[in-house]
């Protein structure tokens, strides 16, 4: 509704107050490494040419899809693997890219000539300049990829790259400042019980038993 008032759409003090729901604490879906690599080949024959790149970044930032389709180039410090993101849920930041990243990003630039303006720009008639939606694209790659439209969203990269980093073993005030959260409960949220991170960790509790037979 920010967006909207600074938009001149609607006048600043006819802002409404919607209060914010609270995400549901149901299991969070998290694709594996095989999922993600065949999500990115069937997005990489898509018709759609900034489809591999956006699938790309979202699986290794952690970003929101939201974040990512705005990313403008002049915010891009390739020097120090940085995205400079001015608005998010959290408020500004910069977000880390691994080198395996920056190298496409680089490819990119140079084949676009690209140093400023949108990573992915919007189509004929946008009144913003940036892509708004990768939907229709998102689901065709998702289906190439053997995977169920219906739960798999392009948040689900997101889900898949934070539970990655807490598989890793990376402390969570870390992982924090990697995925952009506003708090440390809501990261908490993809610590699960059941993977094979908690297994290993369990087994430095253990003590060998001083009984022989």
């Amino acid at each position: 509704m920010r967006c909207v008032s600074r938009w001149g759409w609607i006048a600043r003090d006819k802002v409404p107050v919607i209060d914010r729901l609270r995400e549901g604490p149901g299991r969070i879906i998290a694709l594996s490494d095989e999922q993600c690599a065949s999500l990115l080949e069937g997005a990489l024959v898509d018709q759609d040419t900034d489809l591999w790149l956006f699938v790309l970044i979202c699986l290794q930032t952690s970003m929101r899809h939201g974040e990512a389709r705005r990313l403008r180039w002049e915010h891009y410090d390739a020097h120090r693997r940085r995205f400079y993101i001015p608005e998010a849920k959290a408020g500004e930041r910069d977000q880390p890219i691994p080198s395996s990243l920056a190298a496409a990003l680089e490819r990119t630039m140079q084949e676009r000539g690209a140093t400023k303006g949108y990573v992915f720009l919007g189509g004929p008639g946008s009144s913003t300049g940036y892509r708004h939606t990768f939907r229709k694209a998102f689901q065709r790659a998702v289906k190439r990829a053997g995977l169920d439209v219906a739960k798999v969203t392009p948040h689900t990269m997101r889900h898949t790259a934070i539970t990655k980093l807490v598989k890793a073993g990376v402390d969570l005030p870390t992982v924090q400042r990697v995925s952009g959260h506003k708090t440390l409960s809501m990261v908490l949220r993809y610590t699960h019980v059941d993977g094979a991170h908690i297994d290993g960790a369990i087994e430095h509790l253990g003590i060998a038993s001083a009984k022989t037979g």
